[in-house]
């Protein structure tokens, strides 16, 4: 190795390090009321005083490595890791376990599944809303002991947004044989789609990134798992976590999973403020019809019909598009649309006229 190539290496691991410490003092530091990711302004007229911690399920098959990843998590941020893997290939975690990151931070460490039916969908579902709560024992109809299953009780809950996971993360092993032959497909695919409908934007986190020794075979395990889940390349990662046998702390593995929280936490928040701003509206349109009278906030269909008009938009195409994918992520107002604008005007269906003629009308309100 030339002087050349040394130097640049140790300008790329000052960089990585600097960085790294960059981002730990972020999130060992995050609080979700005081400096949230999304612009504090957003949630300005919202109680979110409920919101106490930021809930992060976790969602795979048995021996994905969702233990060991909340491990990673826990040693990348600078806690005492209490979580390690299973090793075993069988379905570890019975109880639903919520663990520690940092003071405002949980993850959900859910029970693995070998099997794809409509009973793990449900069971999933369960978790995510916050019916099965943790400490909970995970019980399934081909357990030996089903006492202490949720069920009939869970089913009858109904938490609140604090009690909810705010964002999901799907966890999936690099070479894992279902991948490949598609077993996992529809289960991810009906999971995912209801999480949709509830306003959750999911990501997918590739487990086992050491055993994946070409790049050619990591495009090759992205595109797997991005066919099984359904996530995009920009919510897809990979990481390497530590296990008893990889136990030695790296400033890459710690990098990528504190990247990862970092991303997740701006999911979640958006997440919550998107439902708590539809609980308002709830509130408020209940107020007013208490009251006798008409609310006078305008509709994202109100908003665009009268843009239409002022404007004469023509694209008929390009506008229904974005309606329908504003109607999807569950934004039906122009209040929201306009709090959370900056954060996700880029993954709109836009053409540069109606995203100059929006951001030109948010600046007059």
């Amino acid at each position: 190795m030339d002087l050349g190539q040394s130097s640049r290496k140790e300008i790329e691991k000052r960089r990585e390090e600097e960085r790294l410490i960059k981002v730990r003092n972020e999130l060992v530091n995050y609080d979700f009321h005081a400096g949230p990711r999304v612009m504090k302004e957003s949630f300005r007229g919202l109680d979110v005083d409920d919101i106490d911690l930021i809930r992060i399920a976790l969602i795979g098959p048995a021996a994905s490595g969702k233990t060991s990843f909340v491990g990673t998590l826990q040693r990348a941020i600078g806690e005492t890791q209490s979580s390690f893997e299973q090793g075993t290939g069988r379905e570890g975690t019975i109880l639903l376990e919520e663990c520690y990151v940092q003071k405002g931070i949980r993850l959900i460490d859910t029970r693995g599944f070998l099997e794809a039916n409509e009973e793990i969908v449900d069971e999933c579902l369960e978790i995510v809303s916050g019916r099965i709560r943790p400490g909970e024992e995970i019980s399934r109809d081909y357990d030996d002991n089903k006492e202490g299953k949720p069920g009939n009780s869970a089913a009858t809950r109904t938490p609140s947004l604090a009690r909810c996971a705010h964002a999901v993360i799907f966890v999936v092993k690099a070479n894992d044989p279902c991948l490949s032959d598609g077993k996992y497909r529809k289960i991810f695919r009906a999971i995912k789609g209801n999480l949709r409908q509830d306003g959750y934007a999911p990501v997918t986190v590739i487990t086992f990134l050491d055993e994946l020794k070409t790049e050619e075979h990591k495009e090759e395990a992205s595109d797997l798992a991005s066919a099984v889940t359904g996530s995009s390349s920009e919510r897809t990662y990979f990481i390497a976590n530590y296990t008893h046998e990889n136990a030695k702390q790296s400033n890459e593995v710690d990098l990528l999973a504190l990247e990862i929280l970092d991303s997740v936490l701006l999911l979640a928040e958006k997440f919550i403020l998107v439902r708590k701003q539809r609980e308002k509206n709830e509130m408020d349109r209940e107020v007013m019809a208490k009251a006798g009278a008409f609310s006078f906030g305008e509709s994202l269909e109100q908003f665009f019909t009268r843009l239409k008009n002022k404007y004469h938009w023509t694209d008929q195409g390009r506008l229904e598009a974005l309606r329908k994918e504003l109607r999807r992520r569950r934004i039906t107002t122009v209040r929201t649309l306009r709090a959370i604008w900056d954060d996700i005007n880029s993954e709109l269906p836009l053409s540069i006229g109606i995203k100059k003629t929006l951001e030109k009308e948010f600046k007059r309100m």
